[in-house]
């Protein structure tokens, strides 16, 4: 029986490899409207049987995609020809699948006859190799770029003997993987999948196929790729933006076992003996995404003194009050909890995972929310502490400083937000902040949280353009475009970087592609200084004009009419103009540009 998209989003993660097929053709006819993406497959073995796979987990991202793979073993010639067919594709993202085997058979067949030395020296050079494939790519065009390390052979060549010496073949696989971290380190775009883990995280023998192998140079059982894709995935979500902002998560039986209002801050599970190390371990890894950067909200049917007695005062709480940017602690139903959470951090309910224990409080949310993700929590306590993993959308394949600040960033709202309510107008309240605001051009510590904002931000982003890190790092290069960061601060804290503008230079003009705040900072006038800031890198110039665009989304409707409050005159649907010459574009008096600003102030 051919599923529904929605039973197939919600089985997905225990489909077969016949389950793919089965449903790919369904899905497709399902998903019309994603966003193009090219997927070229580099690879030194056959790889064949993952297409499908790829291609249905990707159309449930949201995307409509288009897959080439390479020539068996030739992706080093398809890389350095400049007219092959992976140019002339010229994919969106490169999945670079390289084994050891291939890479260095003399290595994994003839270890003995040369010494450990000198292999780590081959490896060095293999590892420059490697990298400069991948560099070649980026710099070929703005793609991203997933590079396959390296997994020791099955039992390494002495066998148990391998990890008993310093010279094995399992410590030099190791620093080839620490070399080629190195290596990648500095390349925009250009990130590990980290197949050694992967591997040990499956078992060998799970996924190896000898007859495969020997028949048609295929390593794998078939009933491995399901898995190798659903580790891909991970990677590629992350790498596409594809994150989720907030986990919302209850409190009975969910953060503890048991129930605030009955049992009481001595009678709930929680703690180091069983089932309560369960719940505490569930904590842990909640706390890890906090620094990854990821909010963490309560909505709970619960008394909130009983709850917010646990959570300050228990002993074994990992998570206390700090770590959550909101809560709703109440008798209301959670599916308006969720909203009225969604409305006070500013975000979309779509970028939020709601966990909770109880399946009808789950079927209601899915019901009355139909855009947030809403995962049941297993009735089994040992399974909840990885239940984490089984959630989409939750890796962060690069952390910027902004991310693991994030927590802490929305606890200083919090703060000005009661501030806020001791003045009689907002702009008493916008000269309290003492707001200090830094634009400069994209530098490569901003380009990757540059990126990040254009992947993330729904509702003050007028053109919805998303940029990958190589695409950013590319325009910040171009001569014809200015791209700059913004940050900000006030009394409170550091916002960090919150926004970002793309200006693209003409012969008569200077049209902002993209303009960008994050949710965090909307209501401080902001915009206005920084379309202040694009008039003045547009008369450095010597252009007449400042073009605007904003293009229409479901979630960016609080900025259409940003350009004609700021004095624009609208030419269409899309399109305003604003003569340089004109007196309009004043800063905010309320704003202190800072000293580091590198561009000219408005």
């Amino acid at each position: 029986m051919v599923k529904t998209l929605e039973q197939v989003r919600r089985e997905v993660g225990q489909f077969g490899f016949n389950d793919y097929l089965r449903h790919l053709k369904s899905v497709e006819e399902s998903c019309v409207d994603g966003k193009p993406l090219r997927v070229a497959v580099l690879r030194s073995y056959t790889v064949e049987p993952m297409e499908p796979i790829l291609k249905l987990r990707l159309l449930l991202e949201g995307f409509r995609p288009s897959i080439w793979i390479g020539g068996y073993n030739q992706y080093a010639q398809e890389i350095l020809d400049a007219g092959s067919a992976l140019h002339q594709f010229r994919p969106d993202l490169v999945l670079m699948m390289i084994r050891l085997d291939e890479l260095m058979p003399d290595f994994v067949d003839e270890y003995s006859t040369r010494p450990s030395s000198e292999w780590e020296e081959r490896i060095k050079s293999k590892v420059k190799e490697v990298g400069g494939l991948a560099r070649r790519i980026v710099k070929a065009y703005p793609a991203q770029v997933l590079v396959q390390n390296m997994a020791l052979p099955y039992g390494g060549y002495f066998g148990i003997n391998d990890a008993q010496r310093p010279d094995g073949q399992g410590h030099l696989v190791a620093k080839f993987n620490q070399g080629l971290a190195a290596e990648l380190a500095d390349l925009k775009g250009v990130f590990l999948w980290d197949f050694a883990r992967f591997v040990q995280a499956k078992g060998y023998d799970n996924l190896y196929d000898p007859k495969m192998w020997y028949v048609s140079r295929n390593p794998f059982k078939q009933s491995a790729y399901p898995a190798i894709v659903e580790d891909l995935i991970r990677y590629f979500r992350s790498s596409l933006g594809r994150i989720r902002k907030c986990v919302v998560v209850d409190l009975d039986n969910t953060l503890w076992g048991g129930i605030a209002g009955e049992d009481g801050i001595q009678g709930i599970s929680l703690g180091r003996d069983y089932p309560g190390n369960c719940y505490r371990d569930f904590q842990k890894e909640l706390l890890k995404l906090y620094h990854r950067g990821i909010l963490l909200a309560i909505n709970s049917k619960n008394n909130e003194g009983d709850a917010l007695d646990i959570i300050d005062n228990h002993p074994d709480m990992v998570l206390r009050r700090k770590h959550f940017a909101a809560y709703r602690i109440n008798w209301q139903d959670k599916a308006t909890n969720l909203r009225e959470i969604a409305k006070e951090l500013n975000i979309g309910i779509d970028s939020m995972a709601f966990i909770d224990d109880n399946p009808r409080e789950c079927e209601l949310v899915r019901q009355q929310c139909p855009d947030c993700h809403v995962h049941c929590l297993p009735d089994k306590p040992y399974l909840v502490p990885r239940f984490l993993d089984t959630v989409p959308g939750l890796e962060c394949i690069s952390l910027t400083e902004e991310d693991s600040r994030r927590g802490e960033m929305y606890q200083a709202q919090l703060v000005r937000g009661q501030a806020a309510a001791a003045f009689q107008n907002l702009e008493e309240y916008w000269q309290d902040l003492a707001l200090e605001v830094t634009i400069e051009p994209a530098r490569p510590f901003s380009i990757p949280r540059i990126s990040q904002l254009t992947q993330r931000t729904n509702q003050m982003n007028l053109t919805t353009r998303r940029y990958t890190v190589a695409e950013v790092e590319a325009l910040a290069k171009d001569p014809g475009w200015r791209v700059v960061s913004v940050a900000a601060k006030d009394r409170f804290g550091d916002h960090g970087i919150i926004g970002a503008m793309f200006m693209r230079l003409g012969d008569d003009h200077c049209q902002v592609d993209t303009f960008l705040l994050s949710c965090r900072v909307l209501g401080l006038n902001l915009e206005k200084y920084m379309i202040a800031f694009a008039a003045a890198v547009a008369k450095q110039a010597k252009v007449k004009r400042l073009v605007g665009e904003f293009i229409p989304t479901s979630k960016n409707k609080v900025a259409a009419d940003m350009y004609l409050k700021l004095g624009f005159r609208k030419l269409n649907d899309t399109m305003f103009s604003a003569d340089l010459a004109e007196p309009i574009f004043e800063s905010p008096k309320h704003i202190r540009p800072s000293v580091e600003s590198l561009l000219p102030v408005p």
